[in-house]
């Protein structure tokens, strides 16, 4: 009787203790890959921006508002400064009025040019008549013509007071202030693009023919350590600084959500070095914790992190060194769920259960 007791004792403990075990987790999986790659040759450049601008005035006049200030973003067509319109409006009257009597002594003239047409051919009026009456009506033609350009140049003028951004992006620099007189072409600010940054590296000769227009290169931005991102050779400078025999390369960096800032310094990694073997793994098999990297690797239905070092980018796969082998099955789906040593249910892509 009471061996029974002590079996009933021991199944009660088994019980509880697999009922404290965690659930396991469906996760996705894939191996590490072993493959020869170029190592990548690492170079030293600063950020700027695809485009800068320094917005000028196309008229002269005194700065009346200024909207914006140094660090804002502005859309295309954004007012930036509007200039005094005092003497422009006055000025568009007087062309408006002089237009409007230059229009009526021109209908006049014209009249009178019929009616001296009509009388000459009936020999009341003289061929000197005739002529002064085409001469005035040719006149007042010209004067209503000029008059009309000074009107829509004043009106222009009006229009393009006020001064709008010529594209999207930051103000830099304030180069004028309230109350300033800027002449025409005036500089009103500077202006940067940041949607795409441009980075220019130089290159060692001995690299520059490996390279080509359109290949791609790895940007690391030493102020945003997290941050690795792609981008792309859009020119290749043929003359070699002759004293350090190298080549500048540019390369444009997408950068829609303006983190990369102009003068960051950044590290750009060309797939030009001797080749050779590495580990690689998808992106998302890495996840961090306190600044330290890590995959999990599943072993006998269970999850366990091991520390690893990220290397460089390959496409989509990334370079790990570490305490991981070939063939290894890591992580890539439901890792943000694990906890060291958590049970797992591996899964295919589509959601079934792997088979054995």
């Amino acid at each position: 009787m009471k061996k029974l007791g002590t079996l009933f004792l021991f199944l009660i403990c088994i019980s509880d203790v697999r009922a404290q075990e965690p659930p396991a987790v469906p996760v996705e999986v894939t191996e590490v890959e072993e493959q020869t790659v170029q190592k990548p040759v690492t170079l030293v450049g600063t950020v700027e921006p695809a485009r800068r601008s320094v917005v000028a005035s196309e008229i002269a006049g005194i700065v009346e508002n200024y909207t914006i200030q140094e660090g804002d973003f502005v859309k295309k067509g954004d007012l930036i400064t509007e200039l005094r319109t005092d003497v422009i409006k006055i000025k568009l009257r007087e062309a408006q009025n002089a237009k409007q009597e230059a229009n009526a002594r021109y209908q006049l003239a014209k009249q009178n040019l019929d009616r001296f047409k009509m009388l000459e051919q009936k020999g009341v009026a003289s061929k000197q008549q005739l002529d002064d009456a085409l001469s005035e009506r040719d006149a007042w033609l010209a004067k209503r013509s000029q008059l009309e350009e000074q009107t829509m140049k004043q009106e222009y003028d009006l229009e393009v007071s006020k001064i709008v951004a010529p594209f999207n992006g930051f103000i830099s620099r304030e180069l004028t202030e309230v109350g300033q007189w800027v002449s025409e072409g005036g500089a009103i600010v500077e202006m940067v693009d940041l949607d795409n940054v441009e980075i220019m590296v130089d290159v060692p000769e001995q690299y520059i023919s490996q390279m080509k227009v359109g290949d791609t290169a790895t940007v690391n931005i030493d102020s945003i350590p997290d941050l690795i991102i792609e981008g792309k050779i859009t020119s290749i400078v043929p003359q070699a600084d002759k004293s350090a025999r190298t080549f500048p390369v540019r390369i444009v960096v997408s950068n829609t959500e303006h983190v990369i800032k102009s003068g960051m310094l950044a590290r750009v990694s060309f797939l030009v070095g001797e080749p050779s073997l590495v580990k690689l793994v998808p992106k998302d098999a890495i996840f961090e914790q306190n600044k330290i990297n890590f995959v999990y690797v599943v072993n006998n239905g269970s999850a366990q992190p091991v520390q690893v070092d990220k290397g460089i980018s390959y496409n989509d796969l990334i370079e790990v060194n570490g305490p991981i082998e070939t063939g290894q099955l890591v992580v890539i789906r439901g890792n943000e769920r694990l906890r060291p040593g958590q049970p797992v249910n591996v899964m295919n892509q589509d959601g079934l259960k792997e088979k054995e």
